[in-house]
């Protein structure tokens, strides 16, 4: 498999490396390899293309939800579009939508992305509560809300490490 970003240049040779499983992704780590996380390509430019990118869209599972709080708990491949195709009919939406739903919800954070109300709402990060990082050494952290490494991560185009999932707050329609 060969990745492209969303404006199809440049056009790289890359290795894939795809994960469902955390485990696979810290033995990969160990190696020592140059990467970058990937998520469904919708990135302006050539943000998330290396010689070996790190392929998240596989890693997305729906965890858990709180209906009570709105809060959703999903893995970082799960797409936007996914979110909404479940949840509106269930009468919840995104808090921040963007210009497309066919973005990553690690790609989401990582580039902290912005909708339509942005003048209101601000960026995807005011809906994230809280988020799992893997660091480039393989550890695993929780990051909470407005911790030092939550800020560095949102908008950090996945150089802090691979969100692996994250709990966002969705609203009621």
């Amino acid at each position: 498999m060969n990745l492209f970003s969303w404006g199809m240049y440049p056009k790289i040779k890359n290795t894939v490396i795809s994960w469902e499983h955390p485990k696979t992704l810290q033995n990969f780590l160990k190696k020592d390899v140059e990467s970058i996380p990937y998520g469904n390509g919708r990135s302006y430019g050539d943000s998330a293309l290396n010689d070996t990118i790190l392929y998240a869209r596989k890693y997305a599972y729906f965890l858990d939800f709180n209906e009570n709080s709105g809060i959703l708990h999903i893995q970082s491949g799960v797409l936007l579009e996914e979110i909404l195709e479940v949840f509106v009919p269930k009468g919840w939406f995104l808090g921040i939508t963007p210009g497309t739903k066919l973005i990553t919800i690690g790609g989401a954070i990582a580039s902290d992305i912005h909708g339509k109300n942005h003048h209101q709402a601000g960026c995807f990060s005011e809906c994230v509560e809280e988020f799992n990082l893997m660091l480039p050494c393989g550890t695993i952290k929780n990051i909470q809300k407005n911790d030092e490494l939550f800020l560095a991560t949102c908008g950090g185009m996945g150089l802090t490490g691979i969100i692996l999932d994250a709990k966002i707050r969705l609203k009621k329609n």
